[in-house]
């Protein structure tokens, strides 16, 4: 597999200095999986010039952390999000028929 990011447009008018780069990453096997084949775009955005931040943002949460531009969220944000699962999974135990229109599943002929 090679991955190549050039310039469409003619270079030789620019200096040497304001140029872009050709940017190409060879990769001896094609059977990669398609975490590995990100990592190797991300490479080539990060050789073109491209900042983490700009990678990070146009990717999954959870690729953009897999693949190291991303830190964990804070603690704070893990806490609210374990909270809110909690509190699902307690008003599914306490009531099921609340949950997903379960309510009319539920219901027989008699009703």
């Amino acid at each position: 597999m090679k991955i190549t990011i050039e310039p469409t447009e003619d270079q030789s008018r620019l200096s040497a200095d304001t140029m872009y780069s050709k940017v190409s990453i060879d990769i001896a096997r094609d059977d990669l999986d398609i975490t590995a084949i990100m990592g190797q775009v991300v490479k080539a955005l990060q050789a073109w010039g491209f900042h983490n931040e700009s990678i990070a943002k146009e990717l999954d949460y959870e690729l953009a952390y897999e693949l190291g531009l991303k830190k964990e969220p804070p603690e704070e944000t893990v806490m609210v999000m374990r909270e809110a699962v909690e509190r699902a999974s307690d008003a599914m135990k306490n009531d099921p028929s609340e949950c997903c229109g379960a309510k009319d599943k539920h219901k027989t002929s008699g009703e």
